[in-house]
């Protein structure tokens, strides 16, 4: 059975016995709604850097309190100008490019369909076609002019949700570097980056959750100096009349995503691989792939749909020679490429 930090597990068994591990320091704390976690190498106070970068993220991104500057920014009243950090902007803008790529697929403004569904009071309600439509009427309702935003509609709010672990966990990878630490792995709730290589290795080796069983790890895929995200209805949902729905949503229905069990992406920077695993979830297999052949051929993604028999694991072809299915999923899994 594996931990919640099964990433680390697997990064870091390949290391016990075999070097010597007196300047590896491992450290686990919990924030922004999630566990969060790492592997330093040289650098005892990691820990408390992470620590404290994902803190200020938080403080500036939360969507669940209204003292974030997020929170500020749902409060405001239409017509409003806001004046938004540079943490802020580059999130949104980050988030507008995805929003316009994947046809709408990606929405920072999905916030009143979260609230309407139930996920931020952790408590379902199945909503009538009324309702999704007013929320529905909310989404974009707003301008955003490099370092000011506008809504057009009070009631219009932002969750960023599918992007701010990614934000956060690229900030303190870059405060890191800055204090001069060269390899280590962080993760935040399943957004990882792999900074350099463990000891002995060229690279770190990194988990994929099987999506039918959280616990446990379908495959493993080596990286480097690369961010991964892995988006699925396991970690969040909510339960209406016996049937679970999980918390992300399509914003062009209205209605939690169906289609894939996950979708995983590799990329050069965690806000990329966090946003863009959300839109591939949401999207499913097909337009996934028209998405990353139109827009984002520098990353890899890998797609678990349900099959008939077999689950399948979809892999761009630029991941074939460096992921390895475990053997026990060998005859319940298949692993076939996702051509561009």
């Amino acid at each position: 059975m594996y931990t919640r930090l099964a990433i680390l597990v697997i990064a870091f068994s390949i290391l016990s016995g075999c070097v010597d591990n007196s300047d590896i320091f491992e450290f686990e704390f919990e924030t922004m709604g999630t566990v969060a976690g790492g592997i330093a190498y040289s650098y005892p106070d990691a820990g408390q850097l992470v620590e404290a970068t994902f803190d200020s993220v938080n403080t500036c991104l939360s969507s669940w309190t209204d003292d974030s500057e997020l929170g500020a920014l749902n409060l405001a009243s239409a017509d409003q100008k806001i004046t938004i950090s540079s943490w802020l902007n580059s999130c949104l803008t980050v988030s507008e490019e995805i929003h316009r790529n994947s046809g709408g697929a990606f929405d920072p403004t999905a916030g009143p369909l979260m609230r309407l569904w139930g996920f931020y009071r952790r408590q379902g309600h199945l909503p009538s076609e009324t309702e999704i439509d007013s929320c529905l009427a909310l989404l974009g309702g707003y301008e955003h002019n490099q370092n000011s935003v506008t809504k057009t509609h009070a009631e219009t709010k932002f969750d960023f949700g599918g992007i701010a672990k990614g934000f956060a966990v690229d900030r303190a990878v870059a405060n890191l570097k800055a204090e001069g630490m060269k390899n280590g792995l962080i993760d935040l709730g399943g957004n990882i980056y792999c900074l350099g290589s463990p000891k002995d290795r060229n690279y770190w080796s990194v988990g994929i959750k099987d999506p039918l069983n959280k616990n446990r790890i379908v495959a493993r895929v080596e990286m480097s100096n690369k961010a991964i995200a892995t988006s699925g209805a396991y970690e969040r949902f909510v339960e209406i009349d016996g049937v679970r729905y999980g918390h992300i949503m399509n914003p062009v229905t209205g209605k939690p995503a169906t289609g894939l069990l996950s979708a995983t992406v590799i990329a050069d920077s965690g806000i990329i691989a966090d946003g863009l695993s959300t839109a591939l979830f949401v999207l499913g297999p097909e337009k996934a792939r028209e998405l990353l052949k139109n827009y984002y051929q520098e990353v890899e993604a890998i797609l678990i749909i349900q099959d008939k028999e077999k689950a399948r694991i979809l892999v761009t072809p630029g991941l074939r020679g460096d992921i390895e299915l475990l053997e026990e999923y060998r005859d319940r899994y298949l692993i076939s490429s996702f051509s561009r």
